[in-house]
């Protein structure tokens, strides 16, 4: 079984961010937002980040076209009615995401973290549409929460993931 973290950098800062996930093994950061930009943290817009994560040497790979959940939304952490989950479940270009990042996460060496901007996991798309189908794929999805801790998807409780059929 595949093992993937997931983190979000929320108000840690680069360097925070890449001290937490140097901690935990990471080789590979791969970006999962819809939108790859960050209004407060330059360093998180996907431009600066194609030249940062390297220098700081890791692998950057762009995924938010396939795994970022609603195409163009920045809202998807701060808005929990706005979005159906169950047709983002079964969108093709999910499953075309979810396949390329089993691939990788199968590879001797590599050490994936799919990275947002939100820090908590039951906030956000990694576990309410990555989560849950990672899971439901054999994959060891684990989350690194606010705290740096931790935290397994099938540990995450279904109300507080979001059971219902909303994305939040």
């Amino acid at each position: 079984m595949a093992k993937i973290y997931t983190a979000g950098y929320g108000n840690r800062g680069f360097d925070g961010f890449v001290e937490l996930i140097r901690g935990f093994g990471v080789t590979h950061v791969v970006d999962v937002r819809s939108v790859p930009s960050s209004s407060y943290w330059t360093d998180f817009r996907r431009e600066n980040l194609m030249d940062l994560i390297p220098a700081a040497g890791f692998k950057y790979v762009y995924m938010g076209d396939t795994l970022g959940g609603v195409q163009g939304s920045p809202v998807l952490c701060q808005d929990p009615e706005s979005v159906e989950i169950e047709p983002l479940r079964e969108s093709p270009e999910l499953a075309k995401g979810l396949g390329a990042l089993l691939r990788a996460a199968e590879e001797p060496g590599r050490v994936l973290v799919l990275m947002c901007g939100c820090k908590q996991p039951h906030r956000c798309h990694r576990s309410r549409l990555l989560g849950v189908s990672l899971l439901a794929r054999g994959v060891d999805l684990v989350h690194i929460d606010a705290h740096d801790r931790e935290v397994r998807q099938s540990e995450l409780p279904s109300d507080l993931i979001g059971a219902q059929s909303s994305l939040f």
